[in-house]
């Protein structure tokens, strides 16, 4: 079993604190924006289809910086997908395993324009 270090800690905290409040201020954005009757689902998508994507694209990029402050930190703050799957669940349950095939989805997608995007940087 690994250990984990007081750095890597710090590193995850660091990253989740900054993602989570990157989706508070999104959310109190589109509240003042579209109201908060719609605030509320909007910002759930939209962070999620975010951070799924950007969350793909970062785990193209080798280094503890990248993988713990990035992608388990500060993707992991910013997304929500137990929030987006209750939403789901409660308002049209028939959405669920497509919500989640989309989020997915788009995970891969950013994978793959990050591995694309890294091949054409180094030259390949």
């Amino acid at each position: 079993m690994n250990k984990i270090s007081s750095k890597e800690l710090a590193l995850v905290f660091a990253g989740g604190a900054i993602g989570a409040l990157l989706r508070y201020f999104i959310a109190v954005a589109l509240e003042q924006s579209v109201g908060p009757t719609n605030a509320n689902v909007l910002s759930l998508f939209i962070v999620n289809i975010a951070g799924a994507t950007f969350l793909g694209w970062i785990n193209t990029k080798p280094g503890p910086v990248n993988q713990l402050f990035w992608g388990v930190g500060f993707s992991g703050g910013f997304t929500t997908m137990s929030g987006i799957a209750i939403l789901t669940y409660t308002q049209a349950p028939v959405l669920v395993l497509p919500t989640l095939a989309i989020m997915f989805g788009l995970g891969f997608i950013g994978y793959a324009a990050g591995s694309n995007l890294g091949r054409v940087q180094a030259g390949k």
